[in-house]
């Protein structure tokens, strides 16, 4: 007799977080494309709540081990949805130069974002709070 399993196709965790203006994605462990679609589909649902008022972004990596090569995909795709949103900047705190270095190469619709890499969470809150649509 064949039994069913119920299995979590999900990889990589996220946890989404808003202050003020400030919306907050911490990613922890490795991501496949499951998993990246759904920590989208949160984010984008957070953004749309802000009815198109300004908003700034800071990315938590430090916990981030990387993901499959669909994932900086969809990462992209969300960069060139996010730029057509009124995110005013983009922080992200990561300590792996190499996973900067695939995050870079693999999603060029960041480079035309206010970004600023950063290696803690208070220095990347603090310049965010700093800029404005006028600053960039």
């Amino acid at each position: 007799m064949a039994s069913e399993v119920s299995m979590d196709l999900r990889h990589g965790k996220c946890s989404i977080s808003v202050d003020g203006n400030i919306i907050t994605v911490k990613a922890i462990g490795a991501f496949n494309t499951e998993g990246i679609v759904k920590t989208i589909e949160e984010l984008e649902s957070v953004i749309e709540s802000f009815y198109q008022k300004e908003f700034k972004l800071l990315f938590d990596y430090t916990e981030t081990e990387g993901g499959i090569p669909e994932v900086f995909d969809k990462i992209n795709e969300c960069n060139i949805w996010l730029n057509s949103q009124n995110m005013v900047a983009k922080a992200l705190v990561i300590h792996s130069s190499t996973n900067l270095d695939i995050l870079e190469s693999r999603t060029p619709a960041r480079k035309t974002q206010n970004t600023k890499i950063f290696d803690d969470i208070t220095s990347a809150i603090n310049w965010l709070k700093l800029q404005s649509l006028q600053s960039h």
